[in-house]
């Protein structure tokens, strides 16, 4: 029996197959020779048989003991050209990647575009690798090199970086009321060891840190901008460890404390009753307001028209007219303030919120009918009118409409201060013998302009 001594070489993350009749697999050396003895076989292999690494700038080392060591990654992004795998065995072999953990979203080959590939005799493909967004500071991970799919011919190379976190994709700069200007952003793609965010401005020349300590939410409003002035802002995340990111896009605002002038009129659009200034039953659930703004307005500032009484407000808003000009509020549901005073005002603002003194005016909600209007008819002799008199609320104005034997009127008389009414209508000839039977329709009409239930008034003329 022949004997040959094999040279074991003890690698960190080498596979074995060892064959006594059968294929035994082991993990702590590889073997690179086989061995014949009374029919067994003892057979080994190592990935060297296949694939050469030549490292990148990034890397150092060869196939069997590669160390990675990215630097600092300052935003989430692909690495290329970390090390190249080459086939050096004279068959087409698959090479297969793997991380272990999540601060590299993929390792891939160049030629394929995924973490596999097929290389004839003699091919090469480059690996890229592409971090995590999820991850920030300081950041190790293992790399695994492998044939194929194999569980155990493989090697496992070290990585390590310094991770800054994603940057915001977009910022907004907002102007505020008294010349504040809010800054708000996206959130940072990253999860892991985010503390917070830090906002930089400019006027025009250099970048400056506005925020003393990182900001934890999303928003950050500058108090120190001065009325007029336009500044630009940046935002960058910042790791628990103090990387910062990347700037985010840029977003600019020009600083506004200044008001617009207050309207020159505010009346109702569709008021009831008495000199069109009450708020009824018929028009509270949809009330107009007319505003009239003066020759400074703006299109871009902002009407706003408030209804108050009784402690309830109601508010409605539209666009204003680019110089003097009127906006007419429509729609304003103002039936859950309770009868009595009303106070409506209005109000200018600009893009900044920066707000007008109101313009008040103040009407009357009344959304109570007046009682039915006594009625009893006068028949008149001769060619004298008849008359219909009567009692209602007092100052009510009265309507009578005829409907029998023909339609008349309407005929109308406010009642005086104690309630009582004479109305005036057409005279109607009638006999003893041949009454003439008329009907009339009698309502009351209070000053907020609500209208009574009708009062039914029919009567035989017989003069």
């Amino acid at each position: 029996m022949t004997t040959r001594r094999l040279a074991l070489v003890a690698l960190a993350a080498a596979a074995v197959v060892v064959a006594v009749g059968a294929v035994t697999r082991l993990s702590a050396a590889s073997f690179s020779a086989s061995l014949e003895s009374g029919g067994n076989v003892v057979t080994a292999d190592r990935l060297s048989n296949h694939f050469a690494v030549t490292p990148g700038p990034d890397a150092a080392g060869d196939v069997d003991g590669l160390t990675i060591d990215l630097g600092l990654v300052d935003e989430p992004q692909t690495v290329t050209d970390v090390f190249t795998v080459r086939n050096v065995s004279s068959s087409t072999r698959t090479a297969t990647l793997a991380f272990v953990g999540d601060q590299v979203a993929t390792p891939r080959f160049a030629t394929s575009g995924t973490v596999s590939a097929t290389l004839a005799p003699g091919a090469s493909s480059s690996v890229s690798l592409t971090t995590s967004a999820a991850s920030a500071d300081d950041v190790a991970g293992t790399l695994r090199l492998s044939l194929a799919s194999s569980t155990w011919l493989y090697r496992d190379y070290a990585v390590a970086f310094e991770a800054a976190p994603a940057a915001p994709l977009s910022v907004i700069a907002t102007p505020r009321p008294a010349a504040d200007i809010e800054v708000s952003w996206t959130a940072s793609a990253t999860s892991e060891s985010l503390l917070g965010y830090d906002v930089y401005r400019s006027t025009g020349g250099g970048w400056s840190k506005r925020t003393p300590t990182p900001v934890t939410g999303t928003s950050w409003t500058d108090t120190s901008s001065s009325n007029g002035n336009q500044y630009s802002y940046r935002v960058r995340a910042v790791s628990v460890g103090g990387l910062e990111s990347v700037d985010s896009p840029t977003a600019t605002a020009r600083a506004d404390s200044s008001a617009p002038s207050r309207p020159s009129a505010v009346v109702l659009a569709n008021g009831g009753g008495t000199g069109n200034a009450y708020l009824n039953g018929a028009n509270s659930g949809s009330v107009s307001v007319r505003v009239t703004l003066a020759s400074s307005s703006v299109a871009a500032n902002t009407v706003t028209v408030t209804l108050t009484g009784g402690g309830v407000s109601v508010s409605a808003a539209a666009a204003a007219t680019e110089g003097a000009g009127t906006v007419t509020l429509d729609g304003i549901d103002a039936s859950g303030l309770p009868d009595g005073s009303v106070v409506v005002s209005a109000t200018a603002a600009d893009e900044a919120g920066n707000t007008s003194s109101a313009r008040t005016r103040t009407v009357t909600k009344d959304t109570a009918a007046p009682d039915a209007p006594t009625a009893s008819y006068v028949d008149r002799t001769g060619s004298q009118a008849d008359r219909i008199t009567g009692s209602a609320e007092p100052s009510a104005r009265i309507t009578a409409t005829r409907t029998v034997p023909s339609a008349a009127g309407p005929y109308t008389r406010t009642a005086g201060s104690g309630g009582s009414y004479t109305v005036t209508v057409a005279a109607v000839a009638g006999s003893p013998s041949s009454p003439v039977t008329v009907t009339y329709l009698v309502t009351a009409t209070d000053r907020a302009g609500n209208v009574s239930l009708e009062t039914v008034l029919t009567y035989d003329v017989t003069r």
